[in-house]
């Protein structure tokens, strides 16, 4: 059983190697029966498999005895998008940011695009890796563009050809991505301020606490890759054995990964305080708007006052004061325009308006 069994795991590592004479495999059905029979492979424990199968994961480094597994965040792309990749493809840098298009009664007059406008989502992925002495093997479901710009950079470069340095240049691709969606996001809330100036809708509140949202799950996701990252370093720090001297180095190659992630969280902090910043220009002009309502309504209520009291008098069944004047109608004009213009005076001397 044991002699039919190792070559099945030798045919499907073959399926599934990335770069021909490299040991990384990558399987991207996670819940295929291949995932069981790599694991007994290779030895790996029933619960990273179970790990594998439910996604949404926490970024973290866990040390087993024969390997190291590793679950990182990526950006995941919108359907019909795509997203710069580690080459510095930026053609498509808005592919992982879903936009969501406002009502058309919500929009406010004299402002950019609603595309420019609305809310930008971010969607993560998890990405396993499994790290042996001698393999590497990285598992997600298919749908992240980490795999072909990092295979195309270890195939052109024999020196990276090596399960640790493979590792890295796929942690180091994942964060290289979070800083051009950060920008796009950046760029969404400098619109928005523009927007919050301009006319403070509904729409606009909508738009900034989904903002808020989406740069908190940002900054959980970044504050897990930190601490991923970190670990890494930490291990790299340790003695070497005899096997792993040569790759001691990239303890200096993870610390700039490291000093990456903790630069995209500086940014995500400064962008939520511009967004709290701009919840509170937005709560400063709606109540602004609201009181030049009531201004402008006390204004006219106070200039109305002495024309409904006199209309009012003239209005009962009695006899006033020049009811029976010819030219009462002229007496009683002037009386109802003088008030309004006292009380205009006053008001335009007091600079109410």
């Amino acid at each position: 059983m044991a002699e039919s069994s190792q070559p099945a795991a030798s045919s499907l590592l073959n399926a599934l190697t990335v770069i021909p004479e490299v040991r990384w495999y990558h399987l991207a059905d996670p819940s295929s029966s291949a995932l069981d029979e790599l694991a007994a492979h290779f030895g790996i424990h029933p619960l990273q498999v179970e790990d594998c199968r439910h996604r949404r994961q926490t970024a973290r480094v866990e040390e087993h005895e024969r390997y190291t597994f590793v679950v990182i965040k990526v950006l995941g792309n919108s359907p019909g998008e795509s997203r710069p990749n580690h080459s510095g493809d930026t053609a498509s840098q808005s592919g992982a940011l879903a936009v969501e298009s406002e009502d058309p009664e919500d929009a406010a007059p004299a402002v950019p695009s609603e595309a420019a406008l609305s809310a930008a989502r971010l969607g993560f992925d998890d990405f396993d890796i499994f790290l042996g002495p001698d393999y590497i093997l990285t598992v997600d479901e298919g749908n992240s563009s980490l795999v072909s710009p990092v295979a195309r950079r270890i195939a052109a470069e024999a020196s990276l050809q090596n399960p640790d340095r493979i590792a890295h240049a796929l942690i180091d691709a994942a964060v290289y991505q979070y800083l051009p969606a950060l920008d796009h996001l950046g760029d969404f809330i400098d619109q928005l301020e523009d927007r919050v100036i301009q006319y403070a809708s509904p729409a606009t509140l909508r738009e900034i606490f989904r903002l808020k949202r989406t740069l908190l799950d940002f900054r959980r996701v970044a504050t897990g890759m930190r601490e991923a990252v970190n670990g890494l370093v930490r291990r790299y720090d340790a003695p070497p054995s005899a096997s792993r001297q040569g790759d001691r180095e990239l303890r200096i190659y993870y610390r700039d990964v490291y000093d990456h992630v903790v630069r995209v969280i500086d940014f995500i902090e400064t962008y939520r305080d511009l967004l709290t910043g701009s919840l509170d220009i937005y709560l400063s002009a709606v109540a602004n708007r609201t009181n030049e309502v009531m201004k402008i309504l006390t204004i006219w209520g106070t200039i109305a006052l002495p024309l409904l009291i006199l209309t009012s008098f003239y209005g009962m069944n009695v006899d006033l004061p020049f009811q029976k004047h010819p030219d009462v109608l002229g007496i009683i004009g002037l009386a109802m325009l003088a008030p309004v213009v006292v009380i205009y005076y006053y008001f335009r001397r007091k600079r109410w308006f």
